[in-house]
């Protein structure tokens, strides 16, 4: 049963694969706090115009230069973590650079007028992450330590802290305002003692709060600047560990699979739906194997009934199966969908 399903995956890999080589819209939003227009970034999920459902947001310091980083490194994850709706916004030098514990323009800016941007024009879920590196991600930093507005979670990748402000400035808060703060996770590359020394003190300082709320990773072999990549990788993973159902999960039958994406809503405080490519792979693994009738049809009929999209994606996969070796598969899930959606055009036809 193992290798039936896994061979049907293999095989329905050449199916779902969809390449979009757009790599995100520019949007061109004029900021009243900085004083001039500011391009956004802004990359969508796949089937962000095909569903109806919310997507948490991901946004990204330096998007003009590590929008393509954390593009890549989404899709090589695509399986073990949600899709986002990912914001790189332009930012560079002093703007990132705190201000005597005031709140800067460009702070004013992200909380103002970028997440508000966001929020009234897309379609996004109650979790955020706000991600930067270098001196971005001090300001990462800096921003989590201030009174702005939270996001749901911080990352700051090899942020600058040889100036020793973020040190202090996490020096002067007791244990209790600490733990109240969102939860971060803090990387570092080889990049020598000025910021390795910096870096040393200030995970000592936070080493009082839990792992769920404060987690560090050294990276040794990389650079500052090839630490992008395996940092973000890090961090989602870490963020996101048990996203994808195991494979006992996945072929435990419907009622396990549900309530595997129920704690993840739970969890993270989104609606988290089972994905449709999961239900469609499920779907053809019953078919293909002849003796499990009833899982079938429940996968069928919960397909259905979750998205508007639902029956078309059971019709597609149905058509994939018939043309590629598997026609008596195909037909017993168009039978089942017609069965169960008389009405249907195609059903009627």
């Amino acid at each position: 049963m193992r290798l039936l399903f896994f061979s049907f995956v293999l095989l329905c890999s050449k199916f779902s694969l969809a390449s979009d080589l757009m790599l995100a819209e520019e949007i061109k939003l004029q900021s009243n706090s900085l004083g001039e227009e500011r391009n956004l970034l802004i990359k969508l999920p796949k089937k962000y115009h095909n569903e109806e459902k919310s997507y948490p947001v991901l946004y990204v310091l330096h998007g003009q230069w590590d929008m393509l980083s954390t593009l890549s490194t989404l899709d090589l994850l695509e399986d073990q973590i949600p899709n986002f709706i990912v914001v790189g916004i332009e930012s560079r030098g002093k703007e990132l650079s705190p201000e005597n514990g005031k709140t800067t323009p460009f702070a004013n800016f992200l909380a103002k007028e970028v997440v508000s941007y966001v929020n009234e024009n897309y379609r996004v879920a109650a979790y955020n992450i706000l991600s930067g590196h270098s001196n971005s991600g001090r300001f990462v930093l800096d921003y989590w330590l201030s009174d702005n507005p939270a996001f749901a979670k911080y990352f700051a990748f090899s942020p600058s802290l040889d100036d020793g402000y973020i040190v202090d400035k996490v020096s002067k808060l007791n244990s209790e305002e600490l733990k109240r703060k969102a939860p971060l996770i803090i990387t570092i590359a080889n990049e020598g003692e000025h910021m390795q020394n910096p870096f040393t003190e200030l995970t000592k300082k936070l080493s009082n709060l839990s792992k769920g709320s404060f987690e560090f990773q050294k990276f040794p072999e990389q650079s500052h600047r090839t630490t992008k990549h395996p940092s973000m990788q890090y961090a989602l993973q870490s963020t996101f560990a048990g996203w994808e159902p195991t494979y006992e999960v996945k072929i435990s039958g419907l009622d396990g699979l549900k309530e595997h994406y129920t704690d993840l809503s739970k969890k993270y405080g989104f609606k988290v739906l089972v994905p449709t490519e999961t239900l469609q792979k499920l779907t053809a693994h019953y078919a293909i194997s002849k003796n499990a009738t009833e899982e079938l049809n429940k996968h069928i009929a919960f397909t259905i009934n979750q998205s508007s999209g639902g029956i078309d994606s059971l019709f597609e996969i149905s058509d994939y199966l018939s043309s590629n070796g598997y026609k008596e598969a195909g037909e017993i899930i168009l039978n089942e969908i017609c069965n169960q959606s008389k009405n249907n055009q195609r059903c009627s036809g």
